[in-house]
C-alpha cells in the first residue's frame, strides 16, 4: 500500500521552533544566527524599559529625600516608610501579580502595569500629603513588581534561543542604568534647587 506524503501528518511546531528558525539564502546556505526583528527589538526595548524605570524610581526616591522631607515634614519614621514604600510594592507586584500573565495573557499584562504606572506617576507628583506619596509609591512599586516576571517572559518567548541569555541579562542591567540617571538627576536638582 502505498502511502503519499501528502497524507502523512506532519508533527506539529512550536511557536520556538518558528522563532529559532534559521533563514536560508537563495543557494541553499543557512545563515549562522537567527537575525532579530524589528518587532523583537522593539519587545526587548519595552521590558528594558521597565527595569530602567525600577532603578530610577527608587534610586531617584532615595536621593530625593531630603527635598521630600522638607516638602512633607517627615518624622523619622515617615522617612523609613516612603523610602520603603515602593520597594514594598514591588515585593508585592512580583509575588501576588506576576501569575496574572499566565492568566490573561503576557501582552495584556504587560500593557496594564504600564498604564497603572504612569497613572500613579502622574498621581505621585501631585501628592497633597505625606500619606497620598506613600500610596502613590507604593502603587507604583506594585506596577513595578508586576513587570518583574512579566517582561523577562515576554523576552523570553519573543527572542530566538541564541540570543536570549544576553538580552535577559542585558534588560536587568537597565536597572543599574536607571539607578545611575535617577542618582545623576536627583543630585543636579540637588545641586540647583539647595
Amino acid at each position: 500500500m502505498n502511502v503519499r506524503a501528502a497524507e502523512v501528518p506532519r508533527p506539529a511546531r512550536s511557536i520556538q521552533s518558528y522563532i529559532d528558525e534559521t533563514p536560508i539564502w537563495s543557494d541553499g546556505t543557512p545563515l549562522l544566527a537567527v537575525p532579530m526583528t524589528a518587532m523583537q527589538w522593539r519587545i526587548w526595548t519595552l521590558a528594558a524599559a521597565g527595569k530602567f524605570f525600577e532603578g530610577l524610581v527608587v534610586f531617584m526616591t532615595g536621593v530625593a529625600m531630603p527635598l521630600i522631607s522638607e516638602e512633607f515634614e517627615l518624622t523619622r519614621a515617615q522617612h523609613g516608610v516612603v523610602g520603603a514604600a515602593s520597594l514594598f510594592g514591588i515585593l508585592i507586584g512580583a509575588v501576588g501579580l506576576g501569575g496574572l500573565a499566565d492568566h490573561f495573557g503576557r501582552k495584556t499584562m504587560f500593557i496594564v502595569e504600564m498604564i497603572v504606572f504612569m497613572i500613579f506617576l502622574v498621581l505621585l507628583v501631585a501628592s497633597p500629603s505625606y500619606l497620598w506619596l506613600a500610596v502613590f509609591l507604593f502603587g507604583l512599586g506594585v506596577a513595578l513588581g508586576c513587570d518583574y516576571p512579566t517582561a523577562q517572559l515576554i523576552i523570553s518567548e519573543s527572542i530566538p534561543s541564541t540570543a536570549r541569555g544576553r538580552l535577559v541579562l542585558a534588560a536587568f542591567g537597565f536597572q543599574a542604568l536607571g539607578a545611575l540617571t535617577g542618582t545623576i538627576v536627583g543630585y543636579l536638582v540637588l545641586v540647583n534647587i539647595p
